[in-house]
Formats: C-alpha cells, structure tokens, sequence
C-alpha cells in the first residue's frame, strides 16, 4: 500500500518511485530467469517473435535490446504483474477494475545501449480516459550513469504532443519546435527491486548506459477497465475482443461501458509500417 501522500505526489507530478519494492527472492528469480534469456539469444540471429536484438548482437556478445511480451514467455514476469505488490499500488492510482495493457523487458547493454527520445506513451495508444500507468521494475541497479528513465514532472498535465515528422507518425517529440523545456527533467534511479509509476501522458525519455553493466528494466503497462482504445493501429496490444478482454484483466470486473474524459488525442496515424518497435519507429524522421 501507498500512503494519501504519495497517491496525492503522484497526481500532481505525474510519477512515484518505491524503492526496494521487490522482496529479494522475486527479484532473484526474475534476474535468473531473464539472464537465461539473454544466454539464449545468442543462437538468435535476427528479431523474431520474443527477441529485438540490437544491430550490434552476436553469438559471443549478446545484446538484446528488448524481450517481447515477458509476461507469455515466462510464469515469473506473468506472476509479478499479477502481484498484490503491485495491483495494490495501483488500485490507489486509478481504482480497482484494471486490467493488462502490454509488457516488454527493454535492455540497455553495457557501454551503449539505445537511447529512448522524449515521447508520451499516450500518444502510442489514446483512450477514452486517461487512467493507465506504466509500471517499471529496475533488475539491477540504475545510476544516473545507467541511461536511467528520465520524466518531466507535470507534464501529464501539457498538451499531447505530434509525435510525427514530416509523413508519418514517428514516435517522439520535436522537443526543439515545441519548445518544451527538458533540463528539468528528474531521473528516476534506484537499487535494483526498485518499482516506478509514470501517468500515460508523462513526458519521458532516457539516455545511453555508460556503466559496464546491462540495464535491463521491465515495463508493464496497465489501463482502467473502462477504458478503451480508440485507435486499431494493427498493434496487437489494441485488439479489442471479448477473450482478451477477459483474459487481461488483473483484478477487478469486466465492463462493456467505456469511460470518457475530456482529454487530448492525436491519433497516431499513418504508420509507415504495420507495427514496429519505438527503436525503430524514431529513427525515421
């Protein structure tokens, strides 16, 4: 559980950090299981349908830059979303009907990785109301040198901003052209176990890992039941159907009743390609 306090922080910035969330045996196991998955990658020799691998991967020196769907791929990812260490803290945030949005394990590999430039995970996917989060779980620890998530605080009370260049929609912010202010922005660090919570329209964004270390961090994203997507983008994450509706749901009840706020939405489309990664959607320009 969370304290009024922190539920009133997070709705004013737009972010929480709690450190040391994960009891070490969880954190154990999940850092076991997901360096196996890093050790098999190493027969992987192109993206497919669990690894996106960097352009740099080999067999002797393995770098995935993100593991697909976790949650399916393994019980230990597909236990923590459902955890009450977890589901707890968002019940406070945006009540207790809630169900699964997406997963996916981004890596940063030691001495590089790959930056992620400011975007507002919103602008991927609007709904009828604005009540999802995305949960981050740090495997090891994180220092500002790490390429850490970075958040500008408040701004998931801005504008949704154009995530589009000059045909297409792209993924990230033309900070410059928005003249959007991002030397205030807050890294979120923490001893690995550490948990954040970022509001869907938080502008956010991270740098490259300059450690010897990897940073892998898991990434869960979680909406109200109530609400919908507007958007059929072909992402498989928006395939609205009844038995994956009832299948994502963590806790709480189903609803046939979308909820409607007066938010902003951009629709991001047109799409140059049926589905791809961020990575590779803001290298276009």
């Amino acid at each position: 559980m969370i304290t009024n306090d922190q539920v009133k922080s997070f709705n004013e910035k737009g972010y929480l950090v709690i450190e040391n969330l994960l009891p070490d045996k969880i954190l154990k196991n999940l850092q076991k299981v997901t360096d196996d998955f890093v050790e098999k990658s190493r027969t992987i020799k192109k993206n497919d349908g669990i690894y996106d691998l960097s352009d740099d991967h080999t067999s002797d020196n393995p770098a995935v830059r993100r593991l697909k769907n976790p949650h399916i791929n393994h019980p230990a990812y597909d236990n923590i979303i459902k955890s009450s260490l977890i589901t707890n803290i968002l019940s406070n945030l945006i009540g207790n009907n809630i169900r699964l949005e997406h997963t996916k394990l981004n890596f940063k590999s030691a001495r590089g990785g790959e930056a992620i430039e400011w975007h507002q995970d919103w602008a991927f996917y609007p709904h009828t109301n604005d009540d999802l989060i995305t949960v981050g779980i740090y495997l090891e620890n994180c220092t500002e040198e790490n390429g850490p998530l970075k958040v500008l605080p408040k701004s998931h009370k801005m504008p949704v901003y154009s995530h589009h260049g000059m045909k297409d929609f792209i993924g990230k912010i033309d900070v410059k052209k928005e003249k959007i202010n991002t030397k205030k922005n807050v890294s979120l660090t923490g001893e690995a176990g550490t948990v954040t919570f970022h509001h869907c329209r938080m502008i956010h964004g991270s740098g490259l890992n300059q450690k010897n270390n990897n940073r892998p961090l898991i990434l869960f994203g979680y909406r109200a039941c109530d609400a919908w997507p507007i958007v059929n983008d072909g992402n498989p994450h928006h395939d609205v159907n009844f038995k994956n509706y009832n299948k994502n749901i963590i806790i709480g009840k189903k609803t046939l009743t979308p909820r409607f706020k007066n938010v902003p939405v951009i629709i991001p489309l047109p799409k140059r390609e049926h589905y791809v990664s961020i990575y590779q959607l803001q290298r276009k320009k």
